[in-house]
């Protein structure tokens, strides 16, 4: 019951919302460490929410339990779900946001629905504090009887994924461009990669940082979680390519 880990994130923003889920946390496991992964993800971003927790859950200590609330579909019919992958355990809605996590081939994981009886009355818009928070206590607890299995075939995935199209999952405080699109190890760093996004060719330099290349200058590199990234010198790569977060990106050969 003591120094369980819990990790939160959100699109909450900084407000006193992740506050109040914190505290719920505190009053039932006063040593508890508890983790703030992200709450700057793109307002009702599933994609990138499903990005963040695919980079960054495995540098976890095991046993860790994720809150994960990217939630536009809050206080709808969509499900909330545990998942337990023996190392992890996640809680959040049945929306693409564990797309990556139920996709993992060194996972073994276990699917769950939050049960009926369990779901708040005080409120329906705010499921973080309500309902997912509450779960993640009885779950750290070792209380399953809040939860049921659920069929794989009624767990949501993100089917631009599926499809495999290459596109923006994630763009950072820096304006840096993060894809899904994997470094190609012939990619060659003298040349200059064509990248189309919006219907527009841009011609890239590969690169190693950021330095390589001219203040407010455009480069691609392989980021830090072996995607192709697209960034600029001193500037922002969001701002100048004018993208949002699922947009398609196709490299010409």
């Amino acid at each position: 019951m003591r120094n369980k880990v819990f990790a939160i994130i959100t699109d909450f923003g900084f407000d006193f919302s992740v506050a109040s889920m914190k505290a719920l946390i505190l009053r039932s496991f006063p040593d508890a460490q508890i983790i703030d992964i992200d709450h700057s993800i793109k307002r009702f971003s599933i994609l990138s929410g499903a990005f963040v927790i695919d980079k960054i859950y495995k540098y976890f200590p095991e046993g860790t339990i994720f809150i994960c609330v990217v939630d536009p579909g809050v206080g709808s019919k969509r499900e909330p779900i545990y998942l337990d992958t023996g190392s992890y355990k996640f809680i959040g809605p049945n929306n693409g946001l564990f797309h990556h996590v139920l996709n993992d081939p060194e996972a073994s994981c276990k699917s769950y629905v939050i049960k009926e009886e369990f779901k708040p009355v005080k409120s329906s818009t705010f499921h973080g504090r309500d309902l997912f928070t509450p779960a993640a206590i009885e779950i750290a607890k070792n209380n399953l009887d809040i939860v049921e299995s659920i069929e794989r075939n009624k767990l949501v995935f993100l089917q631009i994924l599926d499809d495999g199209i290459p596109v923006v999952t994630y763009i950072d405080g820096f304006g840096n461009i993060k894809t899904n699109i994997s470094f190609d190890d012939d990619f060659n760093k003298e040349d200059l990669l064509k990248v189309h996004v919006n219907n527009t060719l841009h011609l890239i330099k590969i690169s190693n940082t950021f330095s390589d290349v001219k203040i407010g200058e455009l480069l691609c590199y392989k980021g830090s979680n072996d995607t192709l990234e697209i960034a600029a010198n001193l500037a922002s790569a969001g701002d100048i390519l004018k993208v949002n977060i699922g947009d398609h990106i196709i490299i010409e050969e």
